[in-house]
């Protein structure tokens, strides 16, 4: 079995071993904060009395909560503390000792769970088109695009991850800049509120950081609302960061492997 093969396999097996706790915190977790969202946008509506704002109706918005929470997770994959807790506790020495980049091993592990919460994402999405609308080919399209821009935002995500976790080297704690991080891109990545509901200037200037393709990309791409043109650009921009959050891990690790001792603490 070759190497990759074996690491999702190992993963996967780690994701299902507590299998009801992960559907019952699935399915209680999505419906909740559907149900929070629907209730809070729909006493808007009424209260604004309009039944369009900057383009989203009640069904639509409603859409829009039920992608956000899970597409979140495919985000931020195995969660914060995925190499910082390692290197604290000193079991990061055995990925010096794998034949494989410790890089490479921590970026496959986390795709391996945003792929898994991209299925949850597939079945919520496809649920939800068949209760309230109509599931055709259209959607499907729409779909793949979808977790297509989630998957490489994940990629762009983890990369950002392994940057700030590597500073754990020298930090004794880094839990605080990894929730900054993550409250930055669900903030101006449009988790929260739909970027079109922001200030014009704000939009235009969060446009040159990446948090808008973490999150408003792809749900915009899964709910029809870009064009070829934006949806190319977005591959482009998500590469871009990519590679510069990538370069600054590689850099940082090549500082830091010099200073890490490997005891724990």
């Amino acid at each position: 079995m070759k190497w990759w093969r074996f690491v999702v396999a190992s993963e996967i097996r780690k994701i299902l071993a507590f299998r009801t706790d992960f559907w019952v915190t699935f399915l209680g977790q999505t419906c909740i904060q559907i149900f929070i969202a629907r209730s809070l946008w729909q006493a808007i509506f009424e209260a604004s009395g309009k039944t369009v704002m900057e383009g989203y109706t009640i069904e639509t918005m409603t859409l829009y909560y039920l992608i956000v929470p899970i597409g979140s997770k495919m985000l931020t994959g195995e969660n914060m503390g995925f190499l910082s807790r390692e290197i604290y506790e000193g079991t990061f020495n055995r990925y010096l000792l794998y034949p494989i980049s410790f890089f490479n091993y921590k970026t496959l592990t986390y795709l391996t769970y945003s792929a898994f919460y991209g299925l949850q994402l597939c079945l919520a999405f496809i649920g939800y088109q068949l209760i309230f609308d109509q599931f055709d080919l259209n959607q499907v399209i729409q779909l793949s695009y979808g977790l297509f821009f989630f998957m490489l935002a994940s990629y762009a995500y983890c990369n950002l991850a392994l940057f700030i976790e590597l500073i754990s080297i020298w930090a004794d704690n880094i839990w605080s800049l990894m929730v900054m991080a993550r409250f930055l891109c669900f903030f101006f990545g449009g988790a929260y509120i739909p970027l079109n509901f922001f200030p014009d200037i704000l939009q235009k200037i969060i446009q040159f950081t990446p948090f808008p393709y973490f999150v408003s990309l792809p749900i915009n791409a899964m709910m029809g609302k870009l064009s070829t043109k934006e949806m190319i650009l977005g591959v482009v921009i998500l590469l871009v960061w990519s590679l510069i959050f990538n370069w600054l891990a590689k850099r940082l690790w090549e500082k830091g492997q010099y200073t890490y001792s490997g005891v724990g603490i």
